[in-house]
């Protein structure tokens, strides 16, 4: 779809702020313009379509590469993957469903960092489980919430706590800070009796790509979450008419609608209009802060 070679590029740190002066250059746009272009790029492959979509990105990518610095990787790889994560958005965008793509490109983004982390990380290899994501990502958060340094045991009720923050097993909460502290090393052999192997080359890696990340359980209570909390906040007009046009089977039409609200079709369709911009801040605004607090 896209060639990276079209993409400004990132060497080195030293880099840095000139890049992001480069892209900076590239104009936002506004939501007509990015919903025709990705409906030139969904209807005909128009690569100039996508590279606008792209590149009037390219500053949310690197800004949230910015937020993972603090894992020790190169700043250059990590917005490499954000763009990569950016372009898969892109290539999977539907402006018909509502949604802006920077919010929609922002959950792919996060997930090609964090997967490129988790894979660089060799002290994390034995497993990319959900649970064992959300130990890395956050335990070292938690424990210095709970005034513990970063070398040292948990005592049992900071173990406990933070198991039952996580919702994880308290022995994976254990083993996940040893590995953080430097206490189990990988390349150690399996025994003397297997010459050569490592306890690295028997660890499961499975690397899902980020849509795989998406449809996790944990995002879908989350946006189920998100979705109840703003169809609350609705008048009860507003929302019987969004349920009915997007949430019941059959869908209803505006005609019907306004036969059932003794109101006219444009009416219904006004209404509907304000109550899914309404919808979708609040929702927005609640994904927003839950990814941010599972992220940091």
């Amino acid at each position: 779809m896209l060639l990276a070679s079209w993409l400004p590029a990132l060497h080195s740190e030293a880099g840095l702020s000139r890049y992001l002066k480069e892209i900076h250059r590239f104009p936002l746009l506004e939501a007509s313009e990015e919903a025709e272009y990705a409906r030139r790029l969904r209807d005909c492959g128009d690569r100039e379509a996508a590279y606008r979509l792209v590149t009037s990105h390219l500053r949310l990518a690197a800004k949230i590469a910015l937020r993972y610095r603090r894992y020790g990787l190169a700043i250059a790889d990590l917005i490499s993957e954000a763009n990569v994560g950016l372009m898969l958005a892109v290539k999977r965008f539907d402006p018909e469903k509502g949604f802006r793509l920077a919010t929609y490109a922002s959950w792919w983004m996060k997930a090609s960092v964090q997967e490129y982390i988790l894979r660089s990380w060799s002290l994390v290899k034995l497993g990319t489980t959900a649970a064992q994501k959300k130990l890395f990502f956050n335990l070292r958060k938690l424990k210095n919430r709970l005034g513990v340094a970063e070398d040292s045991d948990l005592r049992t009720d900071q173990l406990t706590y933070i198991a039952s923050h996580l919702d994880v097993r308290e022995a994976d909460v254990v083993e996940m800070n040893g590995r953080l502290r430097g206490d189990i090393s990988l390349n150690v052999p399996l025994s003397v009796e297997t010459e050569g192997d490592e306890w690295q080359d028997r660890l499961v890696d499975p690397s899902p790509d980020p849509e795989s990340l998406l449809l996790e359980a944990a995002d879908r209570k989350r946006t189920k979450a998100a979705l109840a909390d703003a169809l609350a906040a609705l008048s009860p007009r507003e929302r019987s008419i969004v349920e009915a046009r997007y949430l019941d089977e059959p869908h209803q039409t505006l005609d019907a609608l306004a036969v059932k609200f003794g109101i006219s079709r444009e009416r219904v369709r006004q209404i509907e209009q304000r109550a899914l911009q309404r919808l979708k801040a609040k929702m927005f605004a609640r994904l927003d802060d839950a990814h941010l607090a599972t992220l940091h």
